[in-house]
């Protein structure tokens, strides 16, 4: 059995020149969990299966890079743009093959850049940051790590200004929004924000099915509180 028979071939037609391309996907259900981190991270037995590494897909022609999340169709200014800003520079690079983390780090990237190029809604922008977030954490690059999720929730928090969420991720209610927001504002220091943000969440109980989503926001205020409180008794203290 190939070592690498989770993964399938799956065919794109790119959003902006509209050539169709071959890249690699995760068959569904084929991996198992091993671990998922308070932001939603999640660590599978076989890392090399993680269905992150793929999630964006590169246009080997024109080299405009998105993810399922993009809106379409591009509109004739988006077009022009990434017509001068990519693909007036592009070398053709190999993604549609097995992915390393250093690989799709580098799709992660590309993809960024193409989101702001096209003007894709906030919430597109966030989860393209979230998770290459994620990919540096998997390479215990924390700076790295910190620099992106400290990019997702300013992007998050737009999102949520704007009310374009659910635009960008079908399965981000306005509930898990505001705990994802608080989470990443306690894994990058502001505690007083985190706190702020689950304390929106945890006003939702009444109105939610989400009850989840609750008690992890009532365990992460809960710590978010408790480092907030330390943090503050040594700036008094010193």
């Amino acid at each position: 059995m190939n070592k690498f028979d989770f993964l399938y071939d799956k065919s794109i037609i790119c959003l902006n020149c509209e050539h169709t391309f071959v890249t690699k996907k995760v068959r569904q259900g084929t991996q198992a969990v091993a671990s998922r981190d308070a932001d939603f991270c999640t660590y599978y037995k076989e890392q090399a299966g993680n269905p992150v590494l793929y999630t964006v897909c590169v246009c080997p022609r024109c080299g405009f890079s998105f993810t399922e999340q993009f809106s379409s169709p591009l509109s004739a200014q988006a077009r022009k743009h990434v017509q001068v800003k990519i693909t007036a520079k592009w070398t053709a690079k190999e993604f549609g093959s097995v992915r390393s983390l250093r690989t799709a780090i580098a799709a992660y990237k590309l993809a960024i850049y193409a989101s702001q190029l096209t003007d894709q809604p906030y919430s597109v922008k966030a989860g393209l940051c979230l998770r290459l977030g994620w990919l540096y954490r998997y390479l215990k690059d924390n700076a790295e790590e910190l620099r992106f999720l400290r990019l997702a929730v300013e992007q998050y928090e737009q999102s949520y200004v704007h009310s374009d969420y659910r635009v960008g991720d079908k399965e981000m209610s306005e509930v898990r929004l505001l705990y994802l927001i608080g989470e990443l504002n306690r894994r990058i220091g502001e505690f007083d924000q985190a706190i702020r943000y689950f304390s929106k969440a945890i006003s939702l109980k009444g109105q939610t099915i989400e009850t989840g989503i609750i008690q992890m926001a009532h365990e992460q205020w809960s710590l978010a509180r408790e480092t907030y409180a330390q943090q503050q008794k040594q700036r008094v203290g010193s």
